[in-house]
């Protein structure tokens, strides 16, 4: 067990330095970096606040921000690989599920067993939102910077446009995936659940990826809204139904982190 925290904390010290030279690395205005520091604050603020009676959401939230570096690295390696021999929207759909669930998904494993003890399904759930958040968080604040560096016109239009873009994608939408996951390790099945947050964050990325392959087409957009529309609705249901699930299956026992007193 220690050995197995150990590692945890290693590779999340790793991450981070990772995720901090990236972002070092790269061109940033200050419009961008100003959206992306008021997003995290926002965003971390309440994912802390509304699951304060969680434990393992800090830690949660920390592995999120921390893999994205990595995850980053790896989808341009296997895009590079893939490219010549794969179809340009499949590569840009299909990657991306495959090293970031995987990624995040690990963060949960660590969490759920080796910094808190889990007493309810809903535990590792939150523990997912919290690593979604992180990793959205940190993946808004490089779309933010490209987009408004993107925009000619003005850095305030660029930045804004950049908000408004990754809001109407879902800003939850990591933490759904992950979520997804997360149940399956709380249900002994994770290889089930894993490869069905894959497969809903492959259908995301669909829409998008073929718009920007075929961009002279307008077809493309169709399935881009329903499946944008399909994944709030698919969101919003499963906040509501964990708010109606989870008096009815409180169990009165709190979960603790690893080495507090029972």
């Amino acid at each position: 067990m220690r050995q197995t925290r150990f590692l945890y904390y290693l590779l999340t010290a790793a991450g981070l330095v990772s995720a901090a030279y990236n972002f070092s690395q790269g061109a940033f205005v200050t419009t961008s970096a100003l959206a992306a520091v008021l997003y995290a604050a926002v965003a971390i603020g309440l994912t802390l606040l509304i699951l304060r009676k969680h434990p393992g959401i800090a830690h949660g939230v920390v592995w999120g921000i921390a893999v994205t570096g990595v995850a980053a690295q790896l989808n341009e390696n296997m895009n590079h690989l893939l490219i010549r021999v794969v179809p340009d929207w499949l590569v840009g759909a299909g990657i991306a599920p495959l090293t970031e669930e995987v990624l995040k998904f690990l963060g949960v494993l660590f969490i759920c067993s080796c910094v808190i003890r889990p007493r309810h399904w809903a535990d590792y759930v939150f523990v997912g939102v919290a690593v979604g958040m992180g990793f959205s968080v940190s993946e808004n604040a490089v779309y933010y910077v490209n987009m408004t560096l993107e925009n000619l016109d003005s850095d305030i239009r660029g930045t804004l446009l950049a908000v408004l873009v990754r809001f109407i994608a879902n800003p939850l939408m990591h933490s759904f995936f992950t979520g997804i996951a997360a149940y399956g390790l709380s249900r002994r099945q994770p290889v089930r659940w894993l490869l069905l947050a894959m497969a809903v964050h492959f259908t995301a990325n669909f829409g998008s990826s073929v718009t920007v392959a075929l961009d002279d087409a307008l077809w493309p957009l169709f399935p881009t809204l329903i499946i944008l529309i399909s994944l709030w609705a698919a969101t919003i249901v499963s906040i509501v139904k964990l708010r109606k699930i989870l008096p009815a299956e409180d169990t009165n026992t709190k979960p603790q982190l690893i080495g507090s007193q029972a």
